[in-house]
């Protein structure tokens, strides 16, 4: 008989604090808003210390937003889900405990005012209704291949980047999308491999 797997809120912490890390200490916005302006020559798009800082905290914040997605996204699989399988009703409760307890630990790590906290959920809600969105069409479309709907993250992206050049930077933008979500897939596992224990 396979051992039951146990999902703590606990863990939702553990892995904020793991993402948290990797956006912060590991440059992963840092290295993809230089790697932009090496790569097509854009050295225009920075605009000195408070504009640079301000840019890479709001690309950091919509990376944390998808990241928050991607894990909301993999969390059936703990449990051996497959993608839009039944998900028994005391596992919902575990997985919104989880996720309740992920975000705590963002809010005590940023210390945001009230009204940043709103518009983080308010834009949290956003992605959440676009990945169900795009879950049920997908659903829906299994025997058709129609091109989906493009995630917020690339166009919100493109317009912080390099709102001249768009196109260029929606391109940017979404392989940048796909680095994000490998990243929180390797902290998830890791993580929740790591508190199994």
């Amino acid at each position: 008989m396979a051992r039951t797997r146990k999902l703590f809120p606990s863990y939702g912490g553990a892995l904020a604090n793991s993402l948290l890390a990797a956006v912060e200490r590991g440059h992963v916005v840092q290295d993809f808003v230089s790697a932009y302006v090496a790569e097509h020559n854009r050295r225009g798009i920075l605009g000195g210390p408070a504009r640079d800082r301000e840019l890479l905290e709001t690309i950091g914040r919509e990376v944390l937003l998808a990241m928050i997605q991607e894990t909301r996204r993999l969390l059936p699989g703990f449990f051996g889900r497959r993608m839009r399988s039944p998900i028994a009703k005391q596992e919902q409760e575990v997985m919104e405990a989880f996720s309740r307890e992920l975000l705590a630990t963002l809010d005590r790590a940023w210390h945001p005012r009230a009204e940043d906290r709103r518009q983080f959920r308010r834009d949290l809600a956003f992605y959440t209704e676009f990945a169900a969105r795009r879950g049920k069409a997908a659903g829906q479309r299994r025997q058709r291949k129609i091109q989906e709907e493009e995630s917020p993250f690339v166009g919100r992206i493109a317009l912080l980047l390099d709102p001249s050049m768009l196109e260029q930077a929606r391109r940017a933008a979404r392989r940048f999308h796909g680095e994000v979500e490998r990243l929180t897939q390797n902290h998830f596992r890791r993580t929740l491999r790591v508190r199994r224990r």
